[in-house]
């Protein structure tokens, strides 16, 4: 990772249904340099912006009402513009079990983060996508269709993850 991004040039989608996470989210973003960003309240609205506005990453919580982050992701990874169905999803949630994670995995996310979260990991981890996409090009997540390799998964950080590093969603599972 480079040691410093420059984010004033980077678009953001945060696709949260609680108001005042939004709120948090947007002035840390802000605080990054971010100059565009986009909000949604639910998985729903996420997709329309996504089609419209196209960022550069999306910030989703997992738990939204009514269309959560795992119906987003599903209609979002099966998109046939390849612009849409790669664009870096970072999950951000409360609902960090390992059943949550493996699903989110399994569906085509670049990383999860648990609430609350501190503006430094979140930085970490967006910069960490951002390089992964300019380096090994657009993926559909750190579970790419296809990569039958294996390999132990340490979900407590799911940034430094390749592409080319597919986990077994099964082995992951027994790690936990």
């Amino acid at each position: 990772m480079r040691e410093l991004w420059d984010l004033s040039r980077v678009s953001c989608l945060v696709a949260e249904d609680n108001p005042h996470m939004r709120s948090i989210l947007r002035s840390v973003l802000s605080g990054f340099g971010i100059r565009a960003i986009y909000e949604a309240s639910d998985g729903a609205e996420a997709l329309e912006l996504v089609v419209d506005r196209k960022p550069d990453i999306v910030l989703c919580d997992w738990a939204m009402q009514p269309f959560g982050g795992n119906e987003f992701l599903k209609i979002l990874r099966g998109d046939r513009d390849p612009l849409i169905c790669t664009m870096p999803v970072l999950v951000i949630t409360a609902h960090a079990k390992r059943t949550t994670i493996l699903e989110a995995i399994g569906i085509g996310i670049h990383g999860f983060v648990a609430k609350p979260i501190a503006p430094a990991i979140l930085y970490k981890h967006m910069c960490d996508i951002l390089q992964r996409q300019q380096v090994e090009g657009p993926s559909t997540g750190i579970m790419g269709p296809g990569d039958q390799k294996t390999r132990s998964l340490d979900i407590t950080d799911l940034s430094g993850m390749a592409p080319k590093d597919q986990p077994d969603p099964a082995q992951a599972l027994a790690l936990l």
